[in-house]
């Protein structure tokens, strides 16, 4: 029995097609799974933050929800909360929350751009202040998949401030400056 080239040829195309319907349907997959994920952590993670009084929210949050931070962050954070807790009249650390990126949070955070480069997904989080949404996002947050669930990565500037900067290098910063001392 012969097969034409035209039947073939349609064959390879029907194959191809879906195969590419399949991969787009996996990236949609892919970025809603994220974006749920990260906005989830933010809405539960914000009114924290605004009943605050005192100990500051996100070292409850590291235990709390430690399986959704990469070791290296919680590692560099556990060790900037212990020298500040062993210097209380002085700043030797964070003097801004890590996870929002600002020492006055607004109402609100909202999940918007998600860019993937390599393995990491890099996702843009905004503030709303007095219903208005900030232009620029807060923060962006790296997160990559690891066995089947996502992980926080390290935290970004958002672009507000000229210098930019990110959570991991600001924390090895402090602690090269308190080695210093």
């Amino acid at each position: 029995m012969r097969i034409s080239k035209t039947i073939i040829c349609y064959l390879l195309l029907l194959a191809l097609s879906r195969s590419c319907q399949a991969q787009v349907k996996g990236d949609h997959d892919v970025s809603k799974s994220l974006r749920n994920f990260v906005q989830n952590f933010y809405d539960s993670y914000t009114p924290l933050v605004l009943k605050s009084h005192g100990k500051p929210p996100w070292e409850g949050v590291l235990k709390s929800k430690r399986s959704e931070f990469s070791t290296e962050l919680v590692r560099a954070l556990r060790e900037d909360f212990a020298a500040q807790a062993k210097d209380p009249g002085e700043i030797v650390g964070l003097d801004f929350d890590p996870f929002l990126n600002s020492q006055d949070p607004g109402e609100h955070y909202e999940v918007g751009k998600i860019t993937q480069k390599g393995d990491s997904y890099f996702v843009e989080v905004s503030g709303v202040w007095s219903g208005k949404k900030s232009e620029k996002p807060d923060v962006v947050v790296q997160l990559v998949n690891q066995d089947g669930h996502w992980l926080f990565v390290n935290f970004y500037d958002g672009g507000k401030y000229p210098n930019g900067g990110d959570l991991l290098t600001i924390l090895k910063t402090l602690r090269d400056e308190r080695q210093k001392k």
